[in-house]
C-alpha cells in the first residue's frame, strides 16, 4: 500500500479516514511477515505525515519498522477511537497458540431456544467450546450461519450440534435420553446457580434475548436456575450468563 501526496489530495476527508483504518487493518493482518509488516508501517507513518493535523504528524514521528505490537497498539488505537470505528472481537488478530491443552468433555448440553443474535450464538459457542462442552441443541429460529461461525473464532466445527424445529421437540428428545433438564432464568421459584446441585449429565436451556423462556417451557424443566445479582439491572446478556453457568457447571463437576 503505497501512496504518494497527488493521490493523497485526491481523497476526500471520509477517504482519508477510511485508507488510514485499511492501512492499520493490512499492518495487523500481516503482523508476522516482518518485511511486509516493516514496509507497510513505513508507508503509513509517509501517509500520515501528509496531513495537516498535528496529531497525526506525531503518529507518523512515532512509528519505525521494528516497532513491537504492543507500542503499535498504543498508538493507532486511540485513533481508531476517535474514528469512530468500533470493533468486534473477531475483527482483532489474537497471536495465541490454541490447541495447546488436552481435550476433555463436559456432560452438559446448552439448548439455544430461539436466540436471535447471531453474535450471542457466536459467543455461547466458543464459551462452550472451551469448556468442552458436550453439544449444543440450535431450536427454533436460532441462527447457524457464517456470521455466527466468524464470532465463534473457529470453534464452530469443534463442537457437536443438532437442530430441533422447536425446543419442546428438543426437551423430548433429551427426556427419552434421560437427561436432567435445567433452565436459566430470572423467575420468582428459581434457585441461584451457585447453591444449587448441579448432577450431570444435563441439558442446559438459556432462552431469547428479549422474551426469555416461556412460561410453558418453564414447567416442563427439573430446575430453574438463577445468576445472583446486585445492581440495578436484573438480568445479564445471554452470552454473559451463559459463560457464567457454564463455569460454574464445570467447577461442580
Amino acid at each position: 500500500m503505497k501512496f504518494s501526496y497527488n493521490k493523497f489530495e485526491k481523497l476526500d476527508d471520509s477517504g482519508k479516514e477510511t485508507k488510514i483504518l485499511k492501512f492499520i487493518n493490512k499492518i495487523e493482518k500481516c503482523w508476522e511477515d516482518i518485511d511486509q509488516r516493516r514496509q507497510l508501517i513505513v508507508n503509513f507513518a509517509v501517509f500520515l505525515a501528509y496531513f495537516h493535523s498535528s496529531e497525526y504528524q506525531t503518529v507518523s514521528e512515532s512509528l519505525f519498522p521494528e516497532i513491537d505490537r504492543r507500542e503499535f497498539l498504543k498508538i493507532i488505537v486511540p485513533i481508531e477511537q476517535k474514528l469512530r470505528h468500533h470493533l468486534k472481537e473477531n475483527d482483532l488478530y489474537i497471536h495465541k497458540v490454541d490447541g495447546i491443552r488436552e481435550r476433555t468433555k463436559l456432560p452438559l448440553i446448552i439448548v439455544l431456544d430461539n436466540l436471535r443474535s447471531a453474535f450471542n450464538v457466536g459467543a455461547i459457542i466458543r464459551t462452550a467450546e472451551c469448556f468442552g462442552i458436550e453439544e449444543l441443541y440450535f431450536c427454533g429460529y436460532t441462527p447457524d450461519n457464517d456470521k455466527v461461525a466468524q464470532t465463534a473464532m473457529g470453534t464452530r466445527e469443534l463442537i457437536k450440534a443438532s437442530h430441533f424445529d422447536d425446543t419442546p421437540g428438543a426437551i423430548e428428545h433429551l427426556r427419552k435420553a434421560n437427561c436432567r433438564i435445567y433452565a436459566l432464568e430470572t423467575v420468582e421459584n428459581a434457585t441461584s446457580i451457585y447453591e444449587a446441585e448441579l448432577i450431570l449429565p444435563a441439558a442446559l436451556i438459556v432462552g431469547n434475548e428479549a422474551l426469555g423462556i416461556s412460561t410453558e417451557l418453564l414447567e416442563t424443566v427439573d430446575a430453574i436456575l438463577e445468576i445472583p445479582l446486585a445492581g440495578w439491572k436484573n438480568s445479564l446478556n445471554v452470552g454473559s450468563a451463559t459463560a457464567i453457568a457454564i463455569s460454574e457447571f464445570y467447577r461442580k463437576k
